[in-house]
């Protein structure tokens, strides 16, 4: 039976659904039947998010020395209760940037995987017969039999993971049998961080925000930062005068479980909880978030106003935020990320920022989250403060349950303001 690139990834996206391992680049696909050999774990160094240099070859088995060189990135998962993996991959070829996919299967009969990949440029092509391996002592080799331009050639992957922050992936063909090789595409990943962003929602005591602001502005900014948190921006809403806004970074999860208790337990919350506390009717409206794809979270912003400076920044954050009743679709996200980002553009908007549900524990149960739920946030910038909601197109819309919109206006010493 021959299978089409457009049915290959219609049952990758199936077996996603269906048993994919909750997305977290310190996971490793853990839980297997006793049947599955030590093979079954050869990607899972591979699991997050990486940036891409490539070295492509321009003519293959031409006797070619031109190389093209260009960047890229890849998101790699488990799925199959980790029988199973995919990556989505961005490729920003000169004049020709596209996106591609990697599937990988795991035989446990065999003790060997089977990789196909599929370009989305021509997504409804024949894929090409599997490449079939596995490592050997740290290094993993795939071969598989192709006709290329007409004739019979070999394909051989060789995977070098070089540590846990970088690897190596390279594609050679051979002509005469395998007795010589040309190497015609170097992939050299360099992993990148997986940040968790908190989206925090405080109501507080009648007339009491600005006192909140001028507490959290003097202490609390600094007085994180320093232990490695990043906070992108604090916000009034402009449609809820008892409401303070803020957003809280972390490079991964393990961070966040470090950094937090060293500030909550620390000197500076020690001294001035108590005066914030007293201005607070509700501080568990908490999100925790991560990007909705790999280069979606937010970019990092000058210098701060310096302490003391007050009132508000300039400009105004819009935050859509999209509930689902299950995980949100990577249909969506990546309709979202074709359509919008125009449309923000025409209206006037910068991109900031495309989150989701980070799908994970809570390792700091003593500041509680919203659990079991399932959103898609946007974050847009806009210069003046009568911005208005950017609507979806209606049939992105019809997927979405519900939507909530956030006015913020930064405050004065917010990293993020126009």
């Amino acid at each position: 039976m021959t299978i089409n690139r457009r049915d290959l990834m219609h049952l990758s996206l199936l077996a996603t659904a269906m048993g994919a391992v909750p997305f977290n680049s310190s996971l490793a696909a853990t839980h297997k039947d006793n049947a599955v050999q030590d093979h079954s774990h050869d990607f899972d160094f591979f699991f997050g998010d990486w940036k891409v240099h490539h070295r492509y070859l321009k003519a293959r088995l031409a006797g070619s020395t031109e190389w093209l060189e260009f960047d890229g990135t890849t998101r790699a998962q488990p799925l199959l209760n980790g029988l199973g993996n995919v990556d989505d991959n961005f490729l920003d070829k000169p004049g020709d940037p596209y996106r591609a996919a990697t599937i990988r299967a795991f035989d446990p009969k065999t003790n060997t995987w089977a990789i196909w990949w599929i370009d989305g440029r021509t997504p409804t092509g024949l894929i090409d017969p599997p490449m079939l391996g596995k490592f050997e002592n740290g290094v993993g080799t795939f071969l598989s039999d192709q006709e290329i331009n007409g004739k019979p050639t070999k394909v051989r992957f060789i995977w070098t993971p070089k540590g846990a922050t970088a690897a190596q992936w390279e594609q050679a063909f051979s002509a005469d049998g395998g007795k010589t090789w040309e190497t015609n595409w170097i992939m050299q990943f360099a992993r990148t961080h997986s940040p968790v962003l908190e989206l925090r929602q405080y109501t507080l005591k009648p007339g009491q925000r600005d006192t909140l602001i001028d507490v959290f502005e003097k202490n609390f900014v600094e007085g994180q930062e320093t232990l490695g948190m990043t906070l992108p921006g604090m916000f009034r809403d402009a449609d809820r005068p008892d409401r303070f806004v803020w957003l809280r970074e972390f490079a991964d999860m393990d961070a966040r479980g470090k950094a937090l208790p060293a500030f909550y337990y620390g000197p500076v919350w020690q001294a001035h909880r108590n005066v914030a506390n007293d201005t607070m009717i509700d501080s568990d409206n908490v999100l925790l978030l991560k990007p909705a794809w790999s280069g979606a979270d937010f970019p990092k912003y000058g210098e701060r106003a310096p302490i003391g400076t007050t009132g508000s920044a300039k400009g105004m954050v819009i935050a859509q935020v999209h509930y689902f009743g299950a995980s949100v679709p990577d249909g969506f996200v990546s309709a979202w990320s074709e359509a919008m980002p125009a449309r923000i553009a025409a209206a006037g908007g910068k991109f900031l920022s495309a989150c989701v549900t980070a799908d994970v524990e809570n390792n700091f149960p003593r500041l509680p989250i919203r659990e079991g739920e399932h959103v898609f946030i946007a974050f847009t910038l806009f210069d003046g403060t009568d911005a208005k909601p950017i609507a979806l197109p209606p049939e992105m819309a019809k997927q979405v349950q519900a939507t909530e919109t956030l006015r913020l206006i930064p405050t004065a010493r917010s990293r993020i303001h126009a």
